[in-house]
């Protein structure tokens, strides 16, 4: 059974609600090994077994819900559509594949993805329909002493309007390796306002180093859902800047747990809003172990209409003395209509710790903008100006200067957009 049987347009036919839609589906890749078809039913059951939404979830508190439903779904995205990588040339022990690829050549490779888990905080049926549904996604793996390659380019594609493309990904790197990544979700030209569903697993061993850049552009009318789920070991260090300027609405969980000692997270985003956008991020940092580092610095500014959520925890287990654990979101309103939630949070279990979060929410300052004014430049450069300098600190991190420069290059086009 091919899969444009169980993906065509009309709405009465399709539901990723219902049991035939995965049935047929699971039908289609009977050719896959039997322990991906047990965790795909695996999923499946998880996802089937959820209680209907409910508005009082505090996960999903201050967030319109109702946005991010599977109403206007009529089909799943082609894996050949979806997702594509620009490699550079490869060192000895690196490599990089799409999980469609993987099944036919190398299906063990991939076992690791029904073994870790995701970040579980609140996107739960998108979480689980990707683990049902996803035929593509990539893995990055970096045997022992990998380091100093070029970036290596991922594009998600967002997918025509009704459509759902799942990503489900995974990187591994062994000790002592580094690695830099670049995820671009570009937009669809012809046909916008699809739907992409990414789960990104990350396991870094001792030492290794993960430098990830997520550059987001997708349509004004596409949906994003973006899972992360961070594991990071002794010695580890992940740095994690994310631009987001497209998407009608945009979902993002990021979990960055420090599992050994001397672990460091560093989370870096920044979303530009305009019109009717929403974006909704929930994070959390989990500190196992002591003498561990994270810092999470979160910008939004926010134009017109648009809305921003940010809730996020830091959670110190009772053995991870010796944390030292940051967290701040920042927020510009660049208009009297738009709208900025947070929820910042601590849970403390340990007593040698050095834990802060912060949220601030203003208006640009009028003495800044009569400064600028007087000095030759109009009102709306001015905001352009002070807003760009407000939001750039969140891409600094970026220590490759090219992909930085690219980052604050789109960020610029956006404003003046």
């Amino acid at each position: 059974m091919s899969l444009e049987t169980i993906s065509p347009a009309s709405m009465d036919t399709f539901s990723l609600s219902q049991p035939h839609t995965f049935n047929e589906f699971a039908e289609s890749r009977s050719w896959e090994p039997g322990w991906l078809a047990d965790y795909r039913h695996d999923c499946w059951e998880k996802f089937a077994s959820l209680p209907k939404r409910i508005l009082k979830d505090e996960r999903w508190r201050f967030s319109p819900r109702t946005r991010f439903g599977f109403d206007q779904i009529s089909g799943l995205s082609l894996p050949k559509e979806s997702l594509t990588l620009a490699v550079p040339s490869l060192s000895d022990g690196l490599s990089i594949d799409l999980f469609d690829q993987l099944l036919l050549e190398e299906p063990h490779a991939l076992t690791l993805l029904t073994k870790l888990m995701g970040p579980d905080l609140g996107a739960d049926d998108y979480s689980f329909l990707t683990g049902a549904f996803a035929q593509t996604g990539f893995l990055l793996r970096a045997n022992k002493g990998v380091a100093g390659v070029s970036p290596i380019i991922i594009e998600h594609q967002e997918p025509e309007a009704g459509q759902i493309a799942f990503h489900h990904n995974l990187i591994v790197l062994d000790a002592n390796t580094e690695v830099t990544i670049v995820e671009r979700f570009v937009g669809q030209a012809n046909n916008p306002g699809g739907c992409i569903s990414n789960l990104l697993k990350v396991q870094l061993g001792e030492g290794a180093r993960l430098n990830r850049i997520v550059i987001q552009e997708c349509s004004s009318k596409a949906t994003i859902v973006q899972m992360e789920n961070f594991n990071i070991g002794k010695n580890a260090y992940l740095n994690s800047t994310n631009l987001h300027l497209g998407g009608s609405q945009s979902r993002i969980e990021s979990k960055g747990i420090l599992k050994e000692p001397g672990a460091h997270f560093e989370y870096g985003s920044v979303f530009l809003g305009n019109e009717e956008q929403l974006f909704d991020q929930r994070t959390i940092q989990v500190h196992e172990a002591p003498h561990c580092t994270s810092n999470l610095l979160c910008k939004n500014a926010l134009r017109k209409e648009a809305k921003s959520i940010f809730s996020g925890l830091i959670k110190v287990d009772e053995e991870a003395q010796h944390t030292d654990a940051y967290q701040t979101n920042r927020n510009l309103l660049l208009s009297s209509e738009a709208e900025a939630d947070s929820l910042p949070g601590l849970e403390i279990l340990a007593n040698e710790v050095k834990c802060s979060h912060g949220a601030t929410t203003s208006r640009i300052d009028p003495q800044e903008l009569f400064y600028l004014h007087s000095r030759g430049i109009s009102k709306v450069e001015a905001e352009k100006l002070i807003a760009l300098g407000f939001l750039s600190e969140s891409l600094l991190n970026i220590d490759h200067q090219e992909t930085r420069d690219t980052a604050l290059n789109a960020l610029a086009d956006a404003f003046s957009s």
